[in-house]
């Protein structure tokens, strides 16, 4: 399993009335999975507190095109469900940015964040997200506000420090009508990604910014 969550996020934006996720995700995630010690955030999904584990692997988490992706991750005690959260946003990011849709918008950056809730036993996913398509938050009545405390070098990698709130949306992926609704109060994460993935010298301008498309 590859995701690059902001790609699939593309072909849901575009594809949604047909869409049938074919690709099995989950029967290879537990291997290729290494969590980061410390490196943790805490949802309450459905009623259940959540405690995910920073996903180390390169396959999940990277700094590329332009982007940060960071994967948060975890089995249930009985190994039924896998929980994943991607928060997606510009490799330019800076201590004391707050991004939000309105941002994104403005400045023609993306970003987005994504859960991810499996069956491992059917193999059946509910994807609860919110971005932007055509310059507006998409879906519709969902939000989110990713705000870096901190970003700093440290032994070759790159560590980001913030905090994240959101309300994400899942869709239906046949008909594309609401299924669900989960809130997410604002929650502090940190992680660090490797050294190896190139990142913008400077951050973009954004004094004058473009209309935006984001998927």
């Amino acid at each position: 399993m590859k995701k690059l969550i902001a790609i699939l996020i593309c072909a849901m934006l575009i594809l949604l009335p047909a869409l049938a996720l074919a690709e099995a995700p989950i029967e290879d995630a537990l291997p290729d999975r290494a969590p980061a010690a410390g490196d943790t955030i805490e949802l309450e999904i459905e009623g259940e507190r959540v405690l995910l584990d920073f996903d180390t692997s390169s396959q999940y988490s990277s700094i590329e095109d332009g982007q940060v992706q960071a994967s948060f991750y975890k089995y249930s005690d009985d190994g039924a469900t896998l929980y994943e959260l991607y928060i997606i946003f510009p490799d330019t990011a800076q201590a004391g940015m707050v991004i939000t849709p309105e941002y994104a918008a403005l400045t023609n950056e993306e970003s987005s964040v994504v859960l991810i809730v499996s069956d491992t036993q059917t193999q059946q996913e509910q994807y609860y997200f919110s971005s932007l398509m055509d310059g507006g938050v998409y879906p519709g009545g969902s939000d989110y506000t990713i705000a870096i405390d901190d970003v700093y070098e440290i032994d070759g990698g790159t560590t980001y420090k913030g905090r994240l709130s959101a309300t994400l949306v899942a869709l239906n992926m046949s008909t594309g009508d609401i299924e669900a609704t989960l809130a997410v109060p604002e929650t502090a994460f940190s992680f660090t990604l490797g050294g190896t993935s190139e990142r913008h010298a400077d951050p973009l301008p954004t004094e004058t910014p473009d209309d935006m498309r984001k998927v």
